[in-house]
């Protein structure tokens, strides 16, 4: 009989020690799924686009005289608006009329800090204007960029690095300022 209280008291002790410190998990609460409108997807707000009407400098066919042309630049970030107004010197609306002079120009990057924009250009960017079409098109890039009142400088490198040229003709060792337009 000693025996059968023991295992009982045994067997009950395991089952006390068991259950302590053991805490009852919480009921989970139901959830209700929110309802989206019939067709549409939960997504994040769009940014909000700023649009700004700008001048972008071509060349005539003849490589002669500067031509300008009125274009809408939209972006979220000021450094998306350098990158798109790059790009649209590579793009004239007016096909017929206007030379692009930075066609199938590549860059690495742009970057804008202080006042200075920087143009890091890809050195396998060809170019076949010479001396006269090499000057036109930095003129183009400067009146282009320098409508941005924020834009005080412009500096051009390649492949990182400062460079002499880009086209072999006119110098680009120093940034550009207002002044270079003059």
């Amino acid at each position: 009989m000693k025996k059968s209280r023991l295992i009982w008291m045994a067997a009950l002790a395991m089952v006390l020690m068991a259950g302590c410190g053991q805490k009852a998990a919480p009921a989970p609460q139901p959830t209700t799924p929110v309802e989206q409108p019939s067709g549409s997807t939960p997504s994040t707000p769009e940014p909000k686009l700023t649009k700004q009407n700008i001048t972008v400098y071509y060349s005539d066919s003849d490589l002669m005289d500067l031509q300008k042309e009125e274009q809408e630049v939209s972006f979220a970030e000021d450094i998306e608006k350098y990158k798109k107004t790059l790009t649209m010197l590579e793009k004239p609306q007016k096909t017929e009329e206007h030379f692009p002079l930075w066609k199938d120009f590549h860059y690495h990057s742009v970057t804008f800090d202080k006042g200075t924009l920087t143009i890091d250009a890809d050195s396998k960017n060809q170019y076949n204007l010479g001396a006269g079409g090499e000057g036109m098109a930095l003129t183009a890039l400067l009146k282009t960029f320098f409508q941005y009142a924020e834009v005080q400088k412009i500096v051009i490198l390649e492949d990182g690095k400062k460079t002499e040229s880009l086209m072999g003709h006119v110098e680009i060792t120093d940034p550009f300022t207002r002044d270079s337009l003059k």
